[in-house]
């Protein structure tokens, strides 16, 4: 079997070889991760209410807003970087590295002072749909994650620059090793500690920052050492080159977090958390296979990226062609999926909530749509093709909150999915 592996690893171009390898890697990586993933739902729902465990879902759903403030700079250091390591500059390589990090701590620093002042102004029981008694524990938590999403956005420009490398197996290291350890942590919560909101914040925040910013240490210590950011190589007027590519990705970005991020509070507010928690499993369930589907496409991002400078045009159009083979692949274990879900809950929550099939199925339909344009928007964003992305993001941002009100208020947490995945499908 290791003979095959390497067989296969060693056939082709050194790109499509470099590819190979971050796959195989990635597997490997993000096995763990969905591991990890769907053991943390029944642990974190046993730990917590129904109701809570929406809420809690509904909150880290929020906070991922503030990531369109990064605008687009990681992503499109991703790329710069990529051209510039295309071409052998290192020393580029470095002033791009240094002046993102230098921006990203203008921009997050001050977002995360000025948010522990705003949180507590907000009437977040009325927009979440919840009773008064959870005001403290809510407005804490975010005050928390808040504060932490802010500092991570800063240290996770590494995934963007290992990603450059054309390391992406590497690069996704960071989340399932934080996820395992507060795995472990809530584990010990349940047994020895109440329900608390606060408790699981902290865990699940903390954590991953902690290894993500000793992730940043050992990389520049070592395999990245070249492109080690320093304060002589900060050079603002790049932030202008980064940017002509990242605002684009600016654009995507709030798109985004308008559309997919949004539905979870649509969902808590017109009907309540409970139908959060429904949608979150379902969707955490059936998105297996689009991470699946992501481990082998995220790796072309910076290969097309690589090749595109280079011209290697048919390299690029074979691969393309493989990918898509491989996206019906995907399709037919969503629908594998899909058909064994109510034995997969069974085993995998219990009676802890009842997840209706109705909402199984649009939750599937959705992301059936969804990975096709994770696909094409990925080898996309690999040669910097962004204006056509953004032209057809208008129509998300337009049609996707009032077609998700009308239907939610006439089909409930349903409609709402409804609606995203007519959005999707305008996109496809």
């Amino acid at each position: 079997m290791f003979k095959s592996i390497q067989s296969f690893i060693n056939s082709g171009e050194k790109r499509t070889r470099i590819a190979k390898l971050n796959i195989l890697g990635s597997i490997l990586i993000k096995g763990v991760s969905i591991i990890v993933q769907l053991l943390l739902v029944p642990i974190t729902l046993g730990y917590l209410s129904e109701e809570l465990y929406g809420v809690w879902i509904t909150l880290s759903s929020i906070i991922i807003w503030i990531s369109f403030f990064d605008i687009g700079l990681t992503l499109g250091l991703k790329n710069k970087l990529a051209e510039a390591l295309a071409v052998g500059d290192r020393a580029l390589g470095k002033k791009l590295v240094s002046t993102t990090y230098a921006t990203l701590i203008c921009i997050f620093i001050p977002l995360c002072i000025l948010g522990q002042f705003i949180i507590p102004q907000i009437d977040w029981c009325n927009i979440l749909n919840i009773p008064i008694i959870y005001k403290n524990d809510v407005v804490n938590a975010l005050k928390v994650i808040f504060g932490c999403v802010c500092i991570q956005m800063i240290f996770n420009a590494i995934s963007s620059i290992l990603a450059a490398y054309q390391k992406v197996a590497l690069s996704s290291i960071f989340t399932p090793i934080g996820n395992l350890i507060s795995l472990i942590v809530i584990f010990f919560l349940t047994k020895y500690t109440q329900p608390s909101l606060i408790n699981l914040v902290l865990s699940v925040s903390y954590i991953p920052l902690l290894v993500l910013i000793i992730g940043n240490i050992i990389y520049f210590s070592g395999q990245l050492k070249d492109v080690r950011p320093s304060f002589k190589s900060i050079s603002f007027p790049l932030v202008r080159q980064i940017f002509s590519l990242g605002i684009g990705f600016f654009f995507l970005s709030v798109q985004y977090v308008v559309i997919f991020q949004s539905t979870n509070l649509l969902i808590s507010y017109i009907s309540s958390p409970i139908y959060v928690t429904q949608y979150s499993i379902a969707y955490r369930y059936l998105s297996v296979t689009l991470m699946l589907f992501g481990l082998v496409v995220n790796p072309f991002w910076p290969a097309f990226t690589d090749a595109y400078t280079k011209k290697d045009f048919n390299w690029m159009n074979r691969m393309y062609h493989k990918l898509i083979r491989f996206y019906y692949l995907s399709v037919f274990g969503l629908i594998i999926m899909l058909l064994l879900s109510p034995l997969a809950y069974k085993i995998w929550i219990g009676d802890a909530t009842t997840i209706p099939f109705s909402m199984t199925l649009v939750v599937s339909i959705y992301l059936g749509i969804n990975t096709w344009n994770t696909f094409q928007s990925n080898l996309l964003n690999g040669i910097g093709a962004i204006k056509t992305q953004v032209v057809v993001s208008l129509f998300g941002l337009i049609l996707y909150i009032p077609l998700a009100i009308i239907l939610g208020k006439q089909y409930g947490a349903i409609g709402i999915v409804i609606a995203i995945s007519i959005i999707s499908f305008i996109y496809s």
